[in-house]
């Protein structure tokens, strides 16, 4: 009687030690699936897409809330890209009145220019 007890034991023990090579090369090979680069690139792909919609439509739906962030928004960012432009009208206006000044400085009768403008010359 003893010797049957003991070769049940041996026999459940080999039927889980084969159900656990089994799940273990079936983990492998999911394993090696999902870890095709090919898999994983498309993935990638999918999840980039999903985010890029989500993010979007989130966009979309916050503009149409609040269209004076955006106006606010589209100004600075246009002022931003048009900054030296923007700085080289005021300095050609700036020089501009310099010159004027100066030159009204010139024609008023007996008003000198300062000595070192009269030395540059």
């Amino acid at each position: 009687m003893s010797a049957d007890p003991q070769a049940a034991t041996v026999a459940r023990a080999q039927a889980r030690a084969e159900a656990a090579r089994q799940r273990l090369s079936q983990s492998a090979s999911t394993l090696q699936a999902r870890l095709d680069p090919r898999v994983v690139a498309r993935d990638a792909m999918d999840n980039l897409q999903d985010s890029s919609e989500r993010a979007l439509r989130t966009g979309i739906r916050s503009a149409r809330a609040h269209p004076e962030r955006v106006v606010w928004g589209v100004t600075v960012a246009l002022a931003w890209l048009a900054r030296r432009r923007i700085a080289a009208a005021f300095a050609s206006k700036r020089r501009l009145k310099a010159e004027t000044d100066a030159q009204l400085a010139r024609s008023i009768p007996g008003d000198w220019p300062q000595s070192a403008e009269r030395k540059s010359k």
